[in-house]
């Protein structure tokens, strides 16, 4: 954002400066021009696209269409640079053509107009015919060792100081046809030793040179055609050396990858399909396997996958839907076998805490008693009533009546504590106990009330 401030601020300053009589730069909006094609971001969202790689595309050509106004500024920021350093005004062509470099370091001529400036106003303007034959003998020197792109840097230095310098200009065009002639001997070098994008690369260097020269871009054109179905040939291979290991997945791609080399290759087309319906059944006999080894996420992603590659939609929603209600069923099984685990536990502890409980003495009624020991059975006198051990271990006996009280009364205690009633659980308990003193449930449940709530 830094970037794009300084841009403008240069650009707008660049324009004050340029001000008559120095040439006016054109506007940058003009409708119907090059210039004018400027994307209005503020007024364009991603919303209506919805592939990845169409947003993909999409910033992409904003980036290039900012890339290129940022070009085009600089360019005029550049030129009215130019222009004051041929007024004499060489501090504030420098300092313009140093900001240029700030935003576009890889600006040469912004570069070389910031150095000469810099000369320039250090020494003087009856020092330029000397810089310029400087640099002309350096040229010179490099195009004699062979460095001919190093030479042709060389004067297009000498043609941003003076850009129509006769002689620059003619020593240019003889170096510009000498490199073209060595990209394109590389490039046959390249061609004889089958290297076809090698070739492709020194040609399209040399034809940057050679714009119009029909024989280059004929060979290029066939050049272009071999490398293509040389790249095809290549990736068959490679596709079909992974059909063969079973890695089809890996094997679509390459198919996939050749089709963008070559579009409409039958070949192609015809093993992708075929391709599609394997991994399709591959992953469908996956997720059959894993849900009866009851692996039931795994069997989701397989029937999943089935899905993207082809295989009938509506069966595979049926079968993740099965799968689905499979492992909730099997989740509650688990909690229930944990739940009712958790019970046993607890009803054990509980027996074994009876086992350990002190023999107590109660009075019922006036009459004190003791009740059985526990984990023995209560012992029925020749009438039916329930006989319990008393003090000095005289025997008394409870009725029948009174013993099958005592238990409704526990049990009505027993839904009382289930329901978090303490207070109510401990009256029914001690009425249990009352009616039947042998009664160590409720006995039981009395301790555990107390635990919970202190009450004795």
């Amino acid at each position: 954002m830094k970037k794009y401030l300084a841009l403008v601020l240069i650009f707008s300053t660049s324009a004050v400066l340029s001000a008559a009589p120095l040439r006016q730069p054109n506007p940058i909006r003009q409708h119907g021009k090059e210039e004018g094609m400027i994307l209005d971001l503020n007024k364009i969202t991603l919303g209506t696209l919805n592939d990845v790689e169409e947003k993909k595309q999409y910033l992409s050509t904003v980036q290039l269409e900012k890339q290129r106004i940022q070009n085009y500024m600089l360019r005029q920021v550049y030129e009215n640079a130019y222009t004051l350093y041929r007024r004499g005004d060489y501090q504030r062509a420098q300092e313009m053509a140093q900001t240029i470099l700030s935003i576009d370091p890889n600006f040469t001529q912004a570069s070389t107009l910031a150095k000469q400036a810099s000369h320039m106003g250090a020494y003087g303007t009856t020092s330029e015919a000397e810089v310029i034959e400087a640099k002309f003998q350096e040229a010179n020197r490099m195009y004699d060792s062979g460095r001919l792109v190093e030479a042709n840097e060389k004067l297009d230095e000498i043609l941003t100081i003076q850009p129509h310098n006769s002689k620059a200009l003619s020593w240019k065009k003889r170096i510009d046809k000498d490199i073209a002639q060595e990209y394109s001997r590389r490039g046959n070098v390249a061609y004889d030793q089958q290297d076809y994008q090698r070739a492709l690369d020194n040609w399209y260097n040399a034809l940057l040179i050679r714009k119009d020269d029909p024989a280059l871009v004929n060979k290029i054109a066939q050049t272009e055609n071999l490398l293509r179905k040389q790249q095809v040939k290549e990736a068959m291979e490679e596709a079909m050396n992974y059909y063969n290991q079973g890695r089809f997945v890996e094997s679509y791609a390459v198919f996939e990858r050749i089709t963008k080399i070559q579009p409409g290759d039958t070949r192609a087309q015809k093993y992708m399909g075929q391709l599609k319906d394997e991994i399709a059944q591959t992953y469908f006999t996956a997720g059959n396997k894993s849900y009866g080894a009851q692996k039931y996420d795994s069997a989701i992603s397989y029937w999943t996958n089935a899905k993207k590659w082809g295989a009938d939609s509506a069966h595979m929603d049926r079968l993740i839907k099965k799968a689905r209600n499979a492992k909730e069923d099997a989740l509650r099984r688990k909690q229930e076998a944990a739940r009712k685990a958790a019970e046993e536990a607890e009803k054990k502890a509980e027996e074994e805490a009876q086992i350990d409980e002190p023999i107590e003495t109660v009075t019922v009624e006036g009459s004190s008693l003791t009740p059985l020991t526990p984990g023995t059975s209560p012992v029925l006198g020749p009438d039916g009533n329930t006989v319990t051990q008393g003090i000095g271990g005289a025997a008394t006996r409870v009725s029948a009546e009174a013993s099958a009280a005592s238990r409704q009364k526990y049990i009505e205690g027993l839904d009382a504590f289930n329901q978090d009633d303490y207070e109510r659980a401990r009256a029914a308990w001690i009425v249990a106990k009352q009616l039947d003193p042998g009664n160590t449930d409720a006995d039981l449940g009395l301790r555990k009330v107390e635990e919970l709530t202190g009450i004795r």
